[in-house]
């Protein structure tokens, strides 16, 4: 457990502080992540908490990671797609609960299909600009991070995690003001920070180019 809050906040700091330059190498890290819940998680809920489950759980935990940082690698475009629906998923499924229509399962599924479908049209529809690159990992990456706090602090279980962790950090943050000025505030200065740094620019076509040097 402590391992693992300490991966989601190694992990998070990266994505939100260094995501534009990392980008491409941060999509199969969080796919590894992401691989390692579902995996632990899955594993254990189907054999139970005991020793040998366990060892099969962290087995099946390494084996999904490292598939999944594999496809997210190797079909890199469709990962950046999948990133952009879960981030439109993310992002109506809170307001649909900010405004109060959250106890509405109806509502809620079709906010967060519509968020889906935003996110999709943005990906694919659109050149992949630094901007939406910045604002993506600086609020992915915060999330991770707080993850990995709320996981060390007791705020999450592991079980919450599985369900999705940016899903679950905004769980969290609409319930308590804190986590919610933190998780703001943590994303604002994460944007701030990686558009000052324009040591790598990412180019339409998903590559990086270093800044050219003026001649004097």
């Amino acid at each position: 457990m402590v391992l693992l809050s300490i991966g989601l906040i190694i992990i998070g700091i990266l994505t939100a502080f260094a995501g534009l330059g990392l980008f491409r190498l941060l999509l199969p890290l969080v796919g590894f992540i992401s691989g390692i819940m579902v995996g632990f998680g899955g594993t254990q809920a189907v054999f139970g908490n005991g020793a040998v489950s366990t060892t099969i759980a962290v087995v099946m935990a390494l084996v999904t990671g490292a598939l999944m940082a594999v496809l997210s690698f190797l079909f890199f475009e469709v990962a950046v797609v999948v990133l952009s629906i879960i981030v439109g998923m993310s992002a109506m499924s809170y307001l649909t609960v900010a405004i109060g229509l959250g106890e509405n399962g109806f509502i809620l599924f079709m906010m967060t299909l519509a968020g889906a479908i935003l996110g999709f049209v943005i990906a694919a529809g659109q050149s992949l600009s630094r901007t939406l690159v910045i604002v993506v990992t600086s609020f992915v990456g915060v999330s991770y991070l707080l993850a990995g706090i709320m996981l060390l602090a007791g705020s999450v279980s592991l079980e919450q995690l599985n369900d999705g962790i940016v899903r679950t950090v905004v769980g969290v943050v609409d319930q308590e003001f804190l986590w919610l000025l933190a998780w703001l505030g943590g994303s604002i200065l994460a944007i701030n920070v990686q558009r000052s740094i324009p040591d790598m620019m990412l180019t339409d076509a998903y590559a990086f180019e270093a800044p050219k040097k003026s001649v004097k």
